[in-house]
């Protein structure tokens, strides 16, 4: 039974990641931004070229991944503001692999994106930990 709670965790992980993305898209539609989060994920394996479709299976499989660390953090610890948890814990995600990013392929491989860009995917990320929060709040640790 435990498998199929953490198929769910996942899922509610891969669905909190529309309404970031939404997000990061409007930015970047509107010039604020140069890359949405799906886009700067797929250069971690690109490097070089934006694919859509490749960064959303890697943002799908890091936020399930962090929605089921984040499950277990909270099984352990409680369970009380979940919503200010979770966006905390996706701040705390988002610097790690911002700064894996800016280390590995920003500068070397892309050129160094614009500070609005960092401003855009923080906005995001948070959007993404609201989204978690109410998600796991309302499907998980139902009261």
């Amino acid at each position: 039974m435990i498998q199929d709670r953490m198929l769910r965790i996942g899922i509610l992980g891969v669905l909190s990641t529309i309404p970031g993305e939404i997000a990061s898209r409007i930015f970047v539609h509107f010039g604020f931004g140069k890359f949405g989060i799906y886009e700067l994920s797929s250069l971690i394996i690109t490097f070089n070229r934006v694919v859509f479709t490749i960064g959303l299976i890697v943002d799908f499989l890091v936020s399930s991944v962090l929605a089921i660390l984040l499950f277990f953090i909270f099984e352990k610890f409680g369970s009380s503001h979940l919503v200010i948890k979770t966006t905390v814990g996706s701040l705390f995600a988002w610097l790690v692999c911002e700064l894996l990013f800016t280390t590995l392929i920003e500068g070397k491989y892309i050129d160094i994106r614009p500070i609005n860009d960092y401003y855009s995917h923080i906005f995001s990320t948070i959007i993404f930990g609201i989204t978690l929060g109410l998600l796991l709040k309302n499907f998980i640790f139902k009261s």
